[in-house]
Formats: structure tokens, C-alpha cells, sequence
């Protein structure tokens, strides 16, 4: 049998990303919400938006997200 080139259509691979990329973009969405807004709820909309919005580009793309997130974070440094 040949491996199976195409690692993100695997639905273990795409489930593991996704929960992944939810609690880390919300960790993200939380500190720029923190920075961006005053009020809580806004606070909570926004990490709960940005969470949803890596955690399905992680979950459909894979790994090419997360190198682009981890460049991303480094530069800000």
C-alpha cells in the first residue's frame, strides 16, 4: 500500500489542527481583543471570532497555517 500523500483530508489530521488552532486562536483573539477593545463582551467576541476563523484555516490547510501564524508571531516580536 502507499502512504497517503494528502495528510490534511485525513480526519484525524484535520480534527487535531482544528482543536489546535481553536485554543490557540483564542489565546490570539483574546490578547489583541484585551488590546483592541474595553468591554468584555467584545473581548469575548472577538477571541471567539478569531478562534473560529484559524481553527478552520488550520483545520483545512494544516501545517501551511501554522507557518504562516508562527512567522507572523515572530515578526511582531
Amino acid at each position: 500500500m502507499k502512504p497517503n500523500d494528502d495528510a490534511p483530508a485525513d480526519p484525524h489530521h484535520f480534527w487535531t489542527h482544528f482543536w489546535c488552532g481553536l485554543v490557540f486562536g483564542g489565546l490570539i483573539g483574546a490578547y489583541l481583543g484585551n488590546h483592541l477593545f474595553n468591554q468584555p463582551a467584545l473581548v469575548w467576541g472577538s477571541a471567539c471570532a478569531i478562534a473560529l476563523l484559524i481553527a478552520y484555516g488550520c483545520g483545512r490547510w494544516g501545517d501551511v497555517v501554522w507557518h504562516l501564524l508562527l512567522q507572523w508571531l515572530w515578526w511582531l516580536r
